[in-house]
């Protein structure tokens, strides 16, 4: 058991945080998120239009995983979140958006500056999805997840399973979802719809200026288009 601190006596000048003390430095560092990925506008990962964000570094290691570069937790950019949300608020401007769709990586293992983003978002009227390789059960138990959930409007948990690729549309599959086993809670009535999470599933193909590509959506339909693509001869 861990005992309780005795309580701090603000009036204390001698107590550097004492708010009274014109010399007193709060230490305390502005919420940052490490990031594989973000992308502006995008139609295939959530219903709408959509700010989507990819975050590095991820515990669980599902076998299969459709991202094994955010894997690592060495790598990405490190942006402070009232940057993301400066870039958010602009491409809600730019593209009228529905909505923000975090992934990953896994979410949850940046979870105090998840919910900063999450939570600033709420004044620019967008909704929130979460992909998360945890159980909601799991996520529950992790320290931080109380404070999240009220920032969402809907959790897609569980990891991963390649061997359980979501059913086809024309046999019950569900639009955005990469396996069979991956559930949705919504907190929020906003995607609770199943007309939302139902269609056919959506990749998306994005150019930069030195020609190379960089593609996302489904998992399966991805990987029968790259699957697609003509190799260049090794040189």
């Amino acid at each position: 058991m861990v005992s309780p601190l005795p309580p701090v006596d603000r009036s204390d000048p001698s107590d550097p945080s004492d708010p009274s003390d014109p010399d007193a430095v709060d230490d305390r560092s502005p919420p940052t998120l490490v990031v594989a990925r973000r992308i502006p506008v995008t139609l295939a990962e959530g219903p709408g239009r959509r700010f989507a964000l990819w975050l590095q570094g991820c515990p669980l290691r599902c076998p299969g995983c459709c991202n094994p570069q955010m894997l690592t937790f060495e790598g990405g950019s490190r942006i402070p979140v009232d940057t993301l949300l400066e870039e958010i608020a602009q491409a809600t401007r730019a593209h009228a958006l529905e909505g923000l769709t975090v992934l990953g990586g896994e979410p949850l293992a940046q979870i105090e500056a998840l919910t900063a983003l999450c939570r600033g978002v709420t004044p620019l009227g967008l909704g929130v999805i979460v992909f998360s390789g945890y159980r909601r059960a799991e996520a529950e138990r992790r320290p931080g997840f109380a404070a999240l959930w009220p920032t969402l409007d809907t959790l897609v948990d569980g990891r991963y399973d390649a061997r359980r690729p979501e059913p086809a549309p024309l046999d019950g599959g569900r639009r955005f979802i990469g396996s069979a086993n991956q559930r949705l809670w919504h907190r929020s009535e906003r995607y609770r719809d199943p007309a939302l999470w139902t269609g056919q599933p959506r990749v998306e193909i994005h150019f930069d200026a030195t020609g190379g590509f960089s593609a996302h959506g489904d998992p399966n339909t991805l990987d029968a288009l790259l699957g697609a693509l003509p190799r260049r001869p090794a040189r």
